[in-house]
C-alpha cells in the first residue's frame, strides 16, 4: 500500500534520576519511552486517522468506539473552537454576529499548542465491550528513522478515499491523549485545505497508564480542570498508585461523593429528593450530607486491593476499581452514569417497600402515616421515608450502599456493567442524569438484579427502629436498637448480607456467600 510521510523531530527526554525506580515491578505500567516525536499535520488528516467520525450517535449506541475515544465530549466547546478557527476572537464567542457583516472583527484562529497522540503499533489491540480488537495491518502507522531523520508513515489514501471510515470492531491507529475538542472542531469530511495544520506530539505505543499520567500533569496539576472531570476522562487515574501516595485520590473520592449526593438530592426521579440535609439541618427520616458522602466513599467510591488490612478494599467500588482476575479493573462510567445507577438502585428499594406486605412494612406505614410534609415531602411510602424505618438513617443508607456495591462488584462481568457506554455527556446536571437514567432503563439484566436484591432485603429483614410503637417486646427492642449508634453500621451490613445469602435466587445467594467469605463475615 502506498504511504505518505510526515516529517518528525525526535525529542529525547530521559533524566538519570528516573533510573532510581524499578521499572520492572509487576504493579506498574512498565518503563516509559525515552523519546517522543513532534510534527505538523493537516487537522483533517489527523482527525481521520484518529477515527473521530465514529462519534456518530447511531454507531456510539452500537458500541463502536475504541477505548481511547470513549471519553466525554463537550459539543458546544468544539463548536466554539470551530468558530474560533474560522474567525478568531472575539467572533468565536459572539455567535449572534454574522462574520460577513463584521469583517473588521475577523482575526486569525491559531492553535499553536500541540495535540498529543499515541500511535498503536502493528499487532496492537485494545479491549472493547469485553472483546479484544486488533488493529488492521492496512491501517497501521509507523515511525521510520533513516540516517537520523524521522517521519511518520501513514496510508496515502487517508485523505482521498471517501470510504475511509472506522466501523464496528475496527481499531483506530491513533489515540487522543489530549486535544480532542480541537480535533472535533472540524468535520471528518470537511476540507480545511492544505494550509491549516496543527502541531502534534506523537508517542509510540504509550501504555494507557502513562497516557493518564500525562493528561494529569498537563491538565490537573496546574489546576486547569477539576479532579472529578479528570477521573472521568481517564478512569485509570481512579486507582493509580502514584496518586494514592498523596491527597488526590481522597480529594477525588470526596468530591465525586459530593456530586453524587447532590444529584440524589436534586433529581426529580430520586427517592432521596429533598431528603438529604445539605446544610446541616436535623430532620427525622432524613440523612445528612456528610453521612451520605461517607457512605459512598465507604462503598462505591474506593479502590480495590488484593492484599490489605482493610477488608472492604478487597471488595473495591464500582465507581473506583474492582477485582478482575486478581487485578485492579476500572469500570469506565462517567458521573452521570454513576448518579443514574444510584437513583435506579434506591428506586428499586423504594418500589420493593411499596409492593411489600411484610409485617414491619405494615407497622411502619401505620406509625408514620401522618408524618409531616417536611419529613416526607414527596409522599413516598412511610416504611421507606418515615421516621421509624432504618432506611431513613445513616446506618441504613450505609448498609444499602455497601450491600449493593459488594453484590454488583461480584456480578459486574456477568451483568455487563462495563458494556454500558453512555451518550450522557457533561456535568451531572438534572438533564444529563435523566439521559443516563433513560439508558440504564434499557439494561434489563441490571435492573432485574437490582429489583431481586431489593425484594430480598425488604422482605427478609425487619427494618424497624427500636422506637417503632408496635415493638413492645424488650428483647426485640434491644435487637433493633443494636443497629443504631456507631456499632450498628457493621452489624447491619453483616446481617443484611446473611439475609441475601439465604435468598432462594441462586445468583444472589452465591454472590452474597462469596462476599461473606471474602470479608470474613461468617457468623460466630
Amino acid at each position: 500500500m502506498t504511504k505518505k510521510q510526515c516529517p518528525l523531530i525526535k525529542i529525547n527526554q530521559w533524566f538519570d534520576s528516573w533510573n532510581m525506580r524499578d521499572w520492572s515491578a509487576n504493579d506498574g505500567p512498565g518503563e516509559p519511552p525515552k523519546e517522543f516525536y513532534v510534527g505538523a499535520m493537516k487537522i483533517r488528516t489527523l482527525r481521520r486517522l484518529a477515527g473521530v467520525d465514529v462519534r456518530d450517535i447511531r454507531k456510539r449506541k452500537a458500541n463502536s468506539l475504541a477505548p481511547g475515544y470513549q471519553r466525554g465530549h463537550d459539543k458546544e466547546r468544539s463548536e466554539t473552537i470551530a468558530r474560533y478557527i474560522r474567525y478568531g476572537y472575539p467572533l468565536s464567542t459572539q455567535k449572534g454576529l454574522d462574520p460577513h457583516e463584521h469583517k473588521d472583527l475577523v482575526n486569525p484562529g491559531w492553535l499553536p499548542t500541540a495535540i498529543l497522540m499515541n500511535i498503536i503499533p502493528r499487532g496492537g489491540s485494545r479491549e472493547q465491550d469485553g472483546k479484544t480488537i486488533k488493529i488492521d495491518d492496512k491501517r497501521v502507522l509507523s515511525i521510520v528513522e533513516t540516517y537520523g531523520n524521522c517521519c511518520l508513515e501513514y496510508p496515502a489514501n487517508v485523505d482521498s478515499d471517501k470510504t475511509w471510515k472506522f466501523g464496528n470492531n475496527e481499531l483506530q491507529p491513533l489515540e487522543i491523549i489530549d486535544g480532542q475538542h480541537r480535533l472535533f472542531s472540524v468535520g471528518p469530511d470537511e476540507d480545511t485545505g492544505d494550509d491549516y495544520s496543527v502541531p502534534v506530539v506523537f508517542f509510540n505505543n504509550l501504555a494507557s497508564q502513562w497516557q493518564a499520567y500525562l493528561f494529569w500533569v498537563i491538565n490537573v496539576e496546574p489546576k486547569r480542570i477539576n479532579t472529578s472531570l479528570a477521573f472521568d476522562l481517564y478512569p485509570e487515574l481512579r486507582n493509580s498508585a502514584w496518586l494514592e501516595r498523596g491527597e488526590w485520590i481522597k480529594v477525588y473520592q470526596e468530591h465525586r461523593a459530593q456530586e453524587l449526593t447532590e444529584a440524589l438530592w436534586r433529581h426529580e426521579n430520586s427517592p432521596w429528593r429533598d431528603r438529604i440535609e445539605l446544610f446541616g439541618n436535623r430532620i427525622e427520616g432524613h440523612v445528612s450530607n456528610a453521612a451520605f458522602i461517607r457512605s459512598l466513599t465507604a462503598s462505591f467510591i474506593r479502590g480495590w486491593k488484593a492484599e490489605t488490612d482493610d477488608n472492604m478494599s478487597k471488595i473495591g467500588g464500582l465507581f473506583g476499581s474492582v477485582d478482575k482476575a486478581g487485578k485492579s479493573y476500572v469500570i469506565k462510567w462517567k458521573r452521570s452514569q454513576q448518579a443514574a445507577f444510584l437513583i435506579a438502585m434506591w428506586n428499586a428499594v423504594h418500589q420493593a417497600v411499596k409492593k411489600s406486605s411484610a409485617s414491619w412494612v405494615l407497622a411502619c406505614r401505620k406509625a408514620d402515616s401522618n408524618i409531616g410534609k417536611d419529613q416526607n415531602p414527596h409522599r413516598l411510602d412511610p416504611a421507606f421515608a418515615g421516621i421509624h424505618t432504618l432506611l431513613g438513617t445513616d446506618q441504613g443508607v450505609r448498609a444499602v450502599s455497601v450491600i449493593y456495591n459488594a453484590i454488583f462488584q461480584i456480578q459486574h462481568e456477568k451483568l455487563g456493567l462495563s458494556e454500558w457506554k453512555s451518550d450522557a455527556v457533561g456535568e451531572p446536571s438534572t438533564e444529563v442524569v435523566s439521559s443516563a437514567l433513560a439508558e440504564i432503563q434499557k439494561r434489563r439484566a441490571v435492573l432485574s438484579f437490582m429489583d431481586k436484591v431489593a425484594n430480598e432485603l425488604i422482605n427478609g429483614f425487619d427494618w424497624r427502629t427500636s422506637s417503632e410503637p408496635s415493638i413492645q417486646d424488650g428483647e426485640l427492642k434491644k435487637v433493633q436498637g443494636a443497629y443504631r449508634g456507631s456499632s450498628g453500621y457493621a452489624l447491619l451490613q453483616r446481617e443484611l448480607m446473611h439475609v441475601l445469602a439465604k435468598a432462594k435466587d441462586p445468583e444472589i445467594s452465591k454472590a452474597a456467600s462469596d462476599v461473606i467469605k471474602l470479608l470474613s463475615w461468617q457468623k460466630k
